[in-house]
């Protein structure tokens, strides 16, 4: 585990908030940096990834994983966390492939922990309800097929309109999932752009461009996309950035950050 820490120096009335990672297995996550950028208070972060080792991503380990999503939450509880945010929505979408079930799985997790645990597909959840829109285009770029029809059960069970669900390889990008998986998230900008663009040009009456999984980021992004669209984008990133935002009464002063961080107040 790795602890962090801003450096700005609190006058001695100030409580620095205490913020705690669980990154994805096998993964070198960008969260704590690009929530670092987005602060303009003081913030320290404790991280640890997820076990188990050898973690393959198959849908059988993925079902298995509450006890493993709790080990790293009780590490982070007792480095002195004061909230635990998870990294990558499908480990709650998949859990039991509800909506209901994701968030049954984040108060487990919180009730063992003794405090605060976002798990990010709840985050998308919450921001979904807060953005407001029904009518959606699914961009999932780097799922391969087995994972975009997991997907889409799990949305059976939110409120939405799916006006359609584009990958890569559908729509020409690459070539075959093995070039895609070959990359292991590793994507350009413009890469995404032209995915995302695909992706709302197949659906022009949709309200918001949900895009699946936290393998791409859409900080340097999103923006853009949103005044070339003309409606919201909803990202794993942007949703937990913004999830985390509020929980630790932290304004986001940036305004080119998209609709939903644009207007992130703290409560």
């Amino acid at each position: 585990m790795k602890i962090l820490s801003k450096t700005v120096l609190p006058s001695p009335s100030y409580a620095i908030p205490k913020l705690g990672i669980i990154a994805a297995p096998g993964w070198i996550d960008p969260t704590a940096r690009e929530f670092y950028s987005l602060c303009n208070q003081a913030v320290e972060i404790a991280q640890t990834i997820m076990p188990p080792v050898g973690f393959d991503y198959s849908f059988e380990q993925i079902e298995q994983l509450e006890p493993h999503i709790k080990t790293a939450a009780q590490l982070l509880k007792d480095s002195g966390t004061e909230l635990i945010i998870q990294v990558g929505p499908a480990f709650s979408y998949f859990n039991d492939y509800t909506s209901a079930g994701a968030r049954a799985l984040q108060q487990r997790l919180t009730d063992a922990c003794g405090c605060k645990v976002i798990l990010n597909g709840v985050a998308v959840l919450d921001a979904i309800h807060d953005l407001g829109c029904k009518r959606v285009i699914l961009a999932c770029p780097y799922y391969n097929e087995q994972w975009k029809l997991r997907f889409l059960t799990f949305l059976q069970s939110v409120d939405l309109v799916i006006q359609g669900c584009q990958t890569f390889t559908e729509q020409g990008i690459f070539a075959s999932q093995q070039e895609v998986d070959a990359r292991y998230y590793d994507f350009s900008a413009e890469e995404i752009k032209q995915s995302l663009r695909l992706a709302r040009a197949s659906a022009p009456n949709a309200e918001m461009v949900l895009v699946g999984g936290a393998g791409l980021r859409f900080l340097n992004i999103i923006e853009e996309l949103e005044q070339e669209f003309g409606v919201p984008i909803l990202s794993a990133d942007i949703a937990l950035h913004w999830a985390t935002a509020k929980a630790l009464n932290i304004d986001i002063t940036d305004k080119k950050l998209g609709r939903l961080l644009r207007t992130t107040k703290s409560s």
